[in-house]
């Protein structure tokens, strides 16, 4: 018998059958696994990808030539500046040290209260390949800050070679320098 009570299912898009529900769950679940899992691959590749730690070279630089040499008086300031060639040390990926020849122009401000700074850029040449260099010092109430770094992506046995350091005079046209070199092949 009935009792006259009807029951009357309609679908609407707002309400699912619970069996799609736990579906989408379930994808839910894969595609959260899939990307754990994405992550975790590009971590362990990365770790094994890792470049090698820069290696410190200690080299000197020694300024055998100043051409085109000009100084121009602006206020309380002097500036200086030249194009230059020289020797420069440099450190190999197979840890030899060698000697490159450079070319180069240097600028230079000084303050009548002795505080100076300079920018130099320069091209290192051995053996049929070249590698740039840029770099700038500063001396600040007696304070010394230096910089150097290569340029560009070098060439020949100097491709692929990538450093930065700093750098302090030894003498009017004498440097030393602590350069760390990274060598990518």
């Amino acid at each position: 018998m009935r009792n006259g009570l009807r029951f009357r299912i309609t679908r609407n898009d707002g309400h699912k059958p619970k069996t799609k529900k736990e579906n989408h769950i379930m994808k839910s679940r894969k595609n959260i696994l899939t990307y754990i899992v994405a992550a975790l691959s590009i971590l362990v590749t990365s770790a094994n990808s890792s470049p090698a730690a820069p290696e410190p070279c200690d080299g000197t630089v020694q300024l055998t030539s100043q051409s085109n040499f000009e100084m121009r008086q602006v206020g309380r300031q002097t500036f200086v500046e030249f194009d230059f060639t020289g020797l420069h040390d440099i450190c190999l990926a197979d840890h030899s040290v060698v000697t490159g020849i450079v070319e180069g122009h240097l600028v230079q401000r000084i303050s009548d209260n002795g505080d100076f700074g300079l920018t130099f850029d320069e091209v290192l040449s051995y053996n049929g390949g070249t590698l740039g260099y840029r770099g700038e010092g500063s001396l600040t109430r007696g304070n010394w800050q230096s910089n150097v770094m290569t340029v560009g992506l070098g060439t020949g046995p100097l491709a692929g070679i990538h450093g930065q350091g700093t750098f302090v005079f030894t003498g009017p046209a004498s440097l030393a320098d602590v350069i760390y070199y990274v060598y990518t092949p």
